[in-house]
Protein backbone atom coordinates (compact mmCIF):
# COMPACT_ATOMS: atom_id res chain seq x y z
CA UNK A 1 0.00 0.00 0.00
CA UNK A 2 1.33 3.42 -0.91
CA UNK A 3 2.28 5.53 2.10
CA UNK A 4 0.75 8.98 2.60
CA UNK A 5 2.87 11.85 1.32
CA UNK A 6 3.74 13.00 4.82
CA UNK A 7 5.76 9.81 5.35
CA UNK A 8 7.90 10.22 2.24
CA UNK A 9 11.50 11.29 2.71
CA UNK A 10 12.31 14.94 1.94
CA UNK A 11 14.11 15.49 -1.37
CA UNK A 12 16.96 17.89 -1.95
CA UNK A 13 18.49 19.27 -5.11
CA UNK A 14 22.11 20.28 -4.94
CA UNK A 15 23.84 23.05 -6.78
CA UNK A 16 25.22 26.51 -6.05
CA UNK A 17 23.87 27.57 -2.67
CA UNK A 18 22.16 24.20 -1.98
CA UNK A 19 18.56 24.57 -3.15
CA UNK A 20 16.22 22.77 -0.79
CA UNK A 21 12.85 21.59 -2.06
CA UNK A 22 11.40 20.19 1.15
CA UNK A 23 11.98 20.62 4.84
CA UNK A 24 12.73 17.88 7.33
CA UNK A 25 11.10 17.76 10.71
CA UNK A 26 14.09 17.18 12.98
CA UNK A 27 13.74 16.12 16.61
CA UNK A 28 16.88 16.85 18.66
CA UNK A 29 17.69 16.05 22.29
CA UNK A 30 20.27 18.05 24.26
CA UNK A 31 21.67 18.68 27.72
CA UNK A 32 22.37 16.41 30.67
CA UNK A 33 19.50 14.78 32.55
CA UNK A 34 19.13 15.12 36.31
CA UNK A 35 18.22 12.06 38.37
CA UNK A 36 17.02 13.27 41.76
CA UNK A 37 18.12 11.56 44.98
CA UNK A 38 15.91 13.85 47.06
CA UNK A 39 14.16 17.16 46.27
CA UNK A 40 17.45 19.13 46.21
CA UNK A 41 20.17 16.66 45.18
CA UNK A 42 20.62 14.85 41.91
CA UNK A 43 22.98 12.69 39.83
CA UNK A 44 23.98 14.31 36.56
CA UNK A 45 26.93 14.83 34.22
CA UNK A 46 29.07 17.63 32.81
CA UNK A 47 27.17 18.07 29.54
CA UNK A 48 26.80 21.72 28.55
CA UNK A 49 24.28 21.03 25.79
CA UNK A 50 26.53 22.75 23.22
CA UNK A 51 26.34 19.97 20.64
CA UNK A 52 22.57 19.58 20.75
CA UNK A 53 21.97 23.32 20.59
CA UNK A 54 24.48 23.68 17.74
CA UNK A 55 22.60 20.98 15.86
CA UNK A 56 19.32 22.82 16.41
CA UNK A 57 20.80 26.07 15.08
CA UNK A 58 22.38 24.32 12.09
CA UNK A 59 19.13 22.56 11.21
CA UNK A 60 17.15 25.80 11.45
CA UNK A 61 19.70 27.62 9.31
CA UNK A 62 19.35 24.88 6.68
CA UNK A 63 15.61 25.52 6.61
CA UNK A 64 14.37 22.53 8.60
CA UNK A 65 11.71 22.50 11.30
CA UNK A 66 13.18 21.72 14.71
CA UNK A 67 11.79 20.43 17.97
CA UNK A 68 14.43 20.59 20.70
CA UNK A 69 13.91 18.41 23.76
CA UNK A 70 16.33 19.78 26.30
CA UNK A 71 17.47 18.80 29.75
CA UNK A 72 19.13 21.61 31.73
CA UNK A 73 21.83 23.25 29.59
CA UNK A 74 23.91 26.43 29.68
CA UNK A 75 23.06 27.55 26.15
CA UNK A 76 20.87 30.29 24.64
CA UNK A 77 17.62 28.86 23.32
CA UNK A 78 17.18 29.03 19.51
CA UNK A 79 14.00 31.09 19.17
CA UNK A 80 12.80 29.46 15.94
CA UNK A 81 12.75 25.97 17.45
CA UNK A 82 9.92 24.37 19.38
CA UNK A 83 11.36 23.88 22.88
CA UNK A 84 10.37 21.03 25.20
CA UNK A 85 12.04 21.24 28.61
CA UNK A 86 12.66 18.11 30.68
CA UNK A 87 14.73 17.18 33.72
CA UNK A 88 15.07 13.41 34.07
CA UNK A 89 15.76 10.54 31.70
CA UNK A 90 12.18 9.35 32.20
CA UNK A 91 10.81 12.76 31.21
CA UNK A 92 13.06 12.83 28.15
CA UNK A 93 11.85 9.37 27.13
CA UNK A 94 8.22 10.48 27.41
CA UNK A 95 8.92 13.59 25.34
CA UNK A 96 10.72 11.60 22.63
CA UNK A 97 7.88 9.07 22.45
CA UNK A 98 5.36 11.90 22.15
CA UNK A 99 7.13 13.68 19.28
CA UNK A 100 8.90 10.81 17.51
CA UNK A 101 6.11 9.82 15.12
CA UNK A 102 5.96 13.36 13.73
CA UNK A 103 9.65 13.69 12.87
CA UNK A 104 11.68 12.65 9.83
CA UNK A 105 14.94 12.55 11.76
CA UNK A 106 15.80 12.06 15.43
CA UNK A 107 19.24 13.16 16.65
CA UNK A 108 19.94 12.01 20.20
CA UNK A 109 22.66 14.41 21.35
CA UNK A 110 21.58 14.54 25.00
CA UNK A 111 23.71 13.01 27.74
CA UNK A 112 21.03 10.77 29.23
CA UNK A 113 21.76 9.08 32.55
CA UNK A 114 22.09 5.30 32.36
CA UNK A 115 20.95 4.92 35.98
CA UNK A 116 18.53 6.69 38.31
CA UNK A 117 17.83 6.32 42.06
CA UNK A 118 15.47 3.41 42.66
CA UNK A 119 13.93 5.05 45.75
CA UNK A 120 14.28 8.85 45.69
CA UNK A 121 13.50 10.48 49.03
CA UNK A 122 10.45 12.72 49.30
CA UNK A 123 12.22 15.05 51.72
CA UNK A 124 15.79 16.29 51.98
CA UNK A 125 18.15 13.61 53.28
CA UNK A 126 19.76 14.79 56.50
CA UNK A 127 23.47 14.50 57.18
CA UNK A 128 24.18 11.81 59.79
CA UNK A 129 27.94 11.41 59.46
CA UNK A 130 27.45 7.76 58.47
CA UNK A 131 27.99 6.17 55.04
CA UNK A 132 25.01 6.46 52.72
CA UNK A 133 24.13 3.91 50.06
CA UNK A 134 21.89 4.75 47.12
CA UNK A 135 20.37 1.96 45.07
CA UNK A 136 20.25 2.74 41.36
CA UNK A 137 18.14 1.20 38.61
CA UNK A 138 18.65 1.37 34.83
CA UNK A 139 16.86 4.05 32.85
CA UNK A 140 15.03 3.32 29.60
CA UNK A 141 17.25 3.04 26.52
CA UNK A 142 15.68 5.84 24.44
CA UNK A 143 17.96 5.35 21.44
CA UNK A 144 17.25 1.62 21.25
CA UNK A 145 13.52 2.27 21.53
CA UNK A 146 13.68 4.77 18.67
CA UNK A 147 15.72 2.42 16.49
CA UNK A 148 13.18 -0.36 16.96
CA UNK A 149 10.16 1.91 16.32
CA UNK A 150 11.35 3.98 13.36
CA UNK A 151 9.28 3.79 10.21
CA UNK A 152 10.39 3.65 6.58
CA UNK A 153 12.05 6.91 5.49
CA UNK A 154 12.68 7.95 9.10
CA UNK A 155 16.26 8.10 10.38
CA UNK A 156 17.73 7.86 13.86
CA UNK A 157 21.14 9.32 14.71
CA UNK A 158 23.02 8.68 17.92
CA UNK A 159 26.25 9.63 19.67
CA UNK A 160 28.84 7.32 21.22
CA UNK A 161 31.14 8.74 23.90
CA UNK A 162 34.04 6.30 24.21
CA UNK A 163 37.48 6.44 25.81
CA UNK A 164 38.95 3.44 23.92
CA UNK A 165 38.17 1.21 20.93
CA UNK A 166 36.12 4.15 19.70
CA UNK A 167 35.18 2.93 16.24
CA UNK A 168 34.47 -0.69 17.13
CA UNK A 169 32.31 0.24 20.11
CA UNK A 170 30.46 2.92 18.17
CA UNK A 171 29.85 0.55 15.25
CA UNK A 172 28.50 -2.06 17.66
CA UNK A 173 26.09 0.54 19.04
CA UNK A 174 25.07 1.50 15.50
CA UNK A 175 24.10 -2.09 14.72
CA UNK A 176 22.59 -3.11 18.07
CA UNK A 177 20.33 -0.05 18.27
CA UNK A 178 19.40 -0.10 14.56
CA UNK A 179 20.71 3.41 13.89
CA UNK A 180 21.28 5.09 10.54
CA UNK A 181 24.23 7.19 11.68
CA UNK A 182 26.45 7.45 14.73
CA UNK A 183 28.86 10.16 15.83
CA UNK A 184 31.74 8.92 17.96
CA UNK A 185 33.77 11.16 20.25
CA UNK A 186 35.77 11.04 23.48
CA UNK A 187 35.24 12.47 26.99
CA UNK A 188 37.38 15.46 25.91
CA UNK A 189 34.34 16.72 23.98
CA UNK A 190 32.31 17.30 27.16
CA UNK A 191 31.84 21.02 27.69
CA UNK A 192 34.43 21.91 25.03
CA UNK A 193 33.95 24.44 22.23
CA UNK A 194 35.87 22.24 19.79
CA UNK A 195 36.20 18.50 19.42
CA UNK A 196 37.25 15.72 17.09
CA UNK A 197 34.46 13.42 15.95
CA UNK A 198 34.12 10.41 13.71
CA UNK A 199 30.92 9.83 11.75
CA UNK A 200 29.65 6.47 10.54
CA UNK A 201 26.62 6.09 8.28
CA UNK A 202 25.30 2.56 7.97
CA UNK A 203 26.86 0.88 4.95
CA UNK A 204 29.44 3.62 4.38
CA UNK A 205 33.01 4.33 5.43
CA UNK A 206 34.00 6.26 8.52
CA UNK A 207 34.43 10.02 8.20
CA UNK A 208 36.74 11.89 10.59
CA UNK A 209 36.39 15.59 11.41
CA UNK A 210 39.51 16.74 13.23
CA UNK A 211 39.36 19.48 15.89
CA UNK A 212 36.44 21.53 14.62
CA UNK A 213 33.98 23.79 16.40
CA UNK A 214 30.73 22.19 17.41
CA UNK A 215 28.94 24.59 15.06
CA UNK A 216 31.00 23.22 12.16
CA UNK A 217 30.43 19.64 13.27
CA UNK A 218 26.70 20.26 13.62
CA UNK A 219 26.48 21.69 10.11
CA UNK A 220 28.21 18.59 8.71
CA UNK A 221 25.93 16.22 10.64
CA UNK A 222 22.82 17.96 9.28
CA UNK A 223 24.24 17.76 5.76
CA UNK A 224 24.94 14.03 6.18
CA UNK A 225 21.40 13.50 7.50
CA UNK A 226 20.07 15.18 4.35
CA UNK A 227 22.21 12.78 2.28
CA UNK A 228 20.75 9.76 4.07
CA UNK A 229 17.20 10.90 3.27
CA UNK A 230 17.85 11.76 -0.39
Amino acid sequence: MKRPAKYLAPRFTRGPGLVQTDKMRILITAGGTREYIDPVRFISNASSGRMGYALARAALKAGHKVTLITAPASQPVPSAAKIVKVQSAAEMFEAVRKHFSRCDCLIMAAAVADYTPAYPANTKIKRTGKPLSIKLKPTADILKWAGSHKRRNQIVIGFALEDKAIRSRAEKKLKEKNLDMIIANTPAAIGADKSTVQIKIRGRRWLRLAQATKATIAKRIIREAENVLE
